[in-house]
């Protein structure tokens, strides 16, 4: 007998446990409500030994960092030529740019590590009114994508290491379509300093499109745009 989806299951599966707290966040002129667990130093209080091994699987996709606050707005301005694109969240979180991006029309896949960051996301996605991108649990060292599927590729923050330039790089190398384009949207670091000339000589180009102040739970910061293509 083939297998089949139990939706009942399914809503199980998707369904997130009471919120612990709410964010709303302003993104050129309209107000996203996310919902999540509890703020990241609560769950990081939370968590256990067996929680911090190798890969440390710290909460941060519970924040919402400036550098997606950027993203989205960037992702609005460009409403136009995102429509019907195929757009490929990298480390969704809660789901803000991938929300934004479906809601001017592009087809987005938005992807985490953790499940309960992909749970957040669809419930923040209906609550917020907009079509539901693709979720998915996906480990970027391992994409489970086509390649050159996405003609937009995005990411919020994750420059924060070194040891995920690598990965991250191979990631873009594969998944983004021939033309496409790469938003990485990075708080001013010195750490992430290195990785445009990485890229730069590996074939890709590196622009900086754009430094903005990003106002954010009470704090400013100074965030960076930067557009990569491969030419």
């Amino acid at each position: 007998m083939p297998n089949t989806i139990d939706a009942a299951s399914l809503r199980a599966d998707f369904a997130v446990p009471d919120p612990g707290s709410r964010v709303e966040v302003e993104v050129e002129g309209r107000v996203w409500l996310l919902d999540r667990a509890a703020d990241m130093e609560a769950l990081w209080d939370a968590m256990d030994g067996e929680d911090m091994g190798d890969d440390e699987r710290l909460p941060y996709w519970a924040e919402v960092w400036p550098a997606s606050v950027l993203l989205g707005r960037h992702i609005v301005r460009n409403a136009d030529r995102l429509h019907g694109r195929a757009c490929l969240d990298v480390g969704c979180g809660l789901g803000l740019t991938g929300m934004i991006a479906a809601g001017v029309g592009a087809q987005v896949v938005g992807f985490d590590y953790e499940w309960p960051a992909v749970r957040f996301a669809r419930h923040n996605a209906e609550l917020n009114s907009v079509p539901q991108p693709l979720w998915a649990v996906m480990d970027w060292r391992e994409p489970a994508v086509e390649a050159g599927a996405f003609e937009f590729i995005w990411a919020g923050d994750v420059l924060y290491e070194k040891r995920f330039f690598n990965p991250l790089i191979r990631l873009f190398r594969h998944a983004l379509a021939p033309g496409g384009r790469i938003w990485i949207g990075e708080p001013v670091r010195t750490v992430s300093r290195p990785v445009w000339d990485e890229l730069r000589a590996r074939g890709f180009a590196a622009e900086k499109l754009a430094m903005e102040k990003v106002a954010l739970c009470g704090q400013n910061a100074t965030v960076n745009l930067w557009e990569v293509t491969i030419p």
